[in-house]
């Protein structure tokens, strides 16, 4: 009997602490949601996308600014699923326009945001801000050495917007970028020789770049996959010297057309 009863005791006992340490963990992990420094940057993104009267209800319209509203579950938004933070960000054409359009590129909707809105978001890995017509950062200055926070973003993709090279230098800050998509902007000129270590992936295609960017290419040691389609070239790419340092020549895919 007096066994029987320690042994029950113990049960309850094993019970009790197993609860209690579920209650703490879900205390701790289960309600966290995203963190509210993340989530302020999103909404502070989102007054930028709506800064021309456009409908705030229809664009980003779960981002809401309410404390109980858990950003993880946001469109175009990502966490990871142990940590709760940020790390995938898909902003693409944001204020929904139709870029089939002849008039997607119309002045009327080039915007400007900060880009130091997004130095909170340490952990992330991807961002897209494709098909957004912006020309250009407010905070081109401050926000550019910002932007060195990302220490883990691998993939940027600046499609289809109005950014000239000047944000070129301060791009390779970002230590840890794999693919880096610049394609249809506005952009001459050459190459940064700093940075970009890690690079593997380049798109510069439909910019104004001409012949002289090959020699600044050339130190890009780590690329895998070079795009240059419809710049300003002529001629044919260089298959020797400068790019003798490649790994990965064979797979490097390259267009160069003459106008």
């Amino acid at each position: 009997m007096g066994a029987s009863h320690f042994q029950m005791e113990l049960a309850n006992l094993a019970k009790c602490l197993f609860l209690g340490f579920m209650i703490l963990w879900i205390q701790i992990h289960g309600n966290k949601g995203c963190f509210e420094a993340e989530r302020s940057a999103l909404l502070n993104f989102k007054k930028f996308v709506v800064s021309d009267g456009a409908d705030a209800d229809h664009l980003l319209s779960s981002w809401v600014d309410d404390s109980m509203s858990d950003c993880c579950k946001w469109e175009r938004v990502t966490c990871n699923s142990t940590t709760s933070h940020v790390i995938e960000l898909f902003l693409n054409n944001t204020r929904q326009h139709d870029i089939d359009s002849k008039s997607f590129y119309d002045d009327e909707n080039i915007w400007f945001i900060k880009v130091s809105m997004f130095q909170q978001l340490k952990e992330l890995r991807n961002l897209n801000l494709s098909y957004n017509v912006i020309g250009g950062f407010i905070d081109y200055d401050e926000g550019f050495e910002r932007l060195s926070e990302l220490k883990k973003l691998e993939t940027l993709d600046l499609s289809h917007n109005y950014f000239n090279d000047s944000i070129l230098s301060s791009l390779g800050a970002l230590t840890s970028l794999k693919s880096l998509i610049l394609k249809s902007n506005s952009m001459e000129g050459s190459f940064p020789s700093k940075g970009f270590e890690k690079l593997e992936e380049l798109d510069i295609s439909y910019n104004l770049f001409n012949n002289s960017i090959l020699s600044s290419l050339g130190a890009l040691t780590s690329l895998k996959s070079l795009i240059l389609e419809d710049n300003r070239m002529k001629g044919s790419f260089p298959s020797k010297g400068m790019f003798d340092s490649w790994n990965c020549f064979l797979h490097t895919y390259s267009i160069i057309t003459s106008n």
